[in-house]
């Protein structure tokens, strides 16, 4: 044999049988086990181990095909002969359906035997470098894609930080949305790529200021009608950025609907309702719980506990009202971080909400 002999199990019911096996086995170097049964050989087999088992299809108690399954559950690449006296067709479709390496009719030549032995070894051996070879690939991909969120996250963060300056927040706004709006998607039973989405468009969800001048962004005064319809362009310029990358498109509709409001009198388009989409309506109450409590350069800020009540009041005119209970549910935890999203190191601590009032 050209493959490189181990533990080989023989199990036949036949003393003759195992014996011409074992002296063909036993010269190329294999440590063999012998079993009267299938039982028996199973019992070696989950004790020992093997890297071959050559079984008689007929034997008393457990057969060959049972001995068969029950490796296979165990372990698929293990070779494994068959061996029979009255074999049958249909024998040797459930065979070879069992993943049997060959399937050899007695009266056999020992060449024979010794020539199928080595074929099966040779493929299970094959079989299994495949797969370390494949892990090892699967497991260099996803090391690539985490080294490549790592740096789309890099830059996420750093412009949304940038428009954060723009927009005169106090330090770490964008990462206390993101999480807050993470923890309530939780709370709502979101699902990790959703969860994903909604994290993404959090982090991004001012991103459309970029096309907002500072003259009207920085103002300290109430806005004219005028340049009040400019600010509210925002949400579709920040959905067409989205819209540029595959890594952010997910993130779209809660950049563009942010601004919405339950009742209708939101912009860009005025949604309604369920028309909001669920990640719009999450950052929409995230994001004016953590304005309320930043200080501004045109009004201080509010407590924890004022802001709270206004989240309160405004469920079902601007926030949803499933959304707000989420959301409180998550500030009594605290908004715990997702272990799911990327870490983001925070410029600001997250005040505990575990106090309402």
């Amino acid at each position: 044999m050209t493959g490189a002999a181990g533990r080989a199990i023989v199990a036949d019911d036949d003393p003759a049988i195992r014996a011409v096996i074992r002296s063909v086995l036993a010269a190329d170097g294999w440590q063999l086990r012998e079993a009267e049964n299938g039982a028996r050989a199973l019992e070696l087999f989950r004790t020992l181990g093997a890297d071959l088992i050559l079984s008689d299809l007929q034997m008393p108690g457990m057969d060959g095909l049972e001995l068969l399954r029950q490796v296979r559950s165990v372990d698929d690449t293990v070779a494994f002969v068959i061996l029979t006296g009255a074999g049958s067709v249909e024998n040797a479709v459930e065979a070879l359906r069992l993943q049997a390496d060959d399937y050899i009719v007695k009266p056999f030549h020992v060449d024979e035997v010794c020539l199928s032995a080595d074929r099966a070894v040779n493929y299970r051996r094959l079989l299994r470098e495949n797969r370390l070879h494949q892990q090892h690939l699967e497991e260099r991909v996803a090391e690539q894609a985490r080294q490549l969120e790592s740096l789309l996250v890099d830059a996420i963060r750093s412009l949304a930080i940038a428009i954060d300056a723009r927009d005169d927040y106090t330090g770490g706004h964008v990462e206390r949305v993101s999480r807050y709006a993470a923890a309530t998607g939780r709370e709502l039973g979101m699902a990790r790529d959703d969860r994903r989405a909604l994290w993404v468009a959090a982090l991004l969800h001012d991103v459309g200021k970029i096309g907002v001048g500072d003259g009207i962004l920085k103002k300290p005064g109430p806005l004219t009608p005028a340049e009040y319809g400019e600010m509210k362009r925002h949400p579709e310029i920040g959905a067409a950025i989205m819209d540029g990358s595959s890594f952010l498109r997910p993130g779209l509709p809660g950049v563009l609907h942010h601004q919405e409001r339950w009742d209708g009198r939101g912009y860009p388009a005025g949604l309604r309702g369920d028309e909001i989409s669920l990640h719009g309506r999450i950052i929409a109450v995230v994001d004016s719980y953590d304005a309320m409590v930043s200080t501004r350069p045109y009004r201080g800020e509010r407590t924890r506990g004022e802001a709270l009540e206004e989240i309160r009041a405004c469920s079902g005119s601007d926030f949803d009202p499933a959304v707000v209970e989420a959301f409180f549910r998550a500030c009594d935890r605290g908004f715990p971080v997702d272990p799911e999203m990327p870490v983001l190191p925070e410029r600001a601590e997250i005040a505990s909400c575990a106090a309402r009032g």
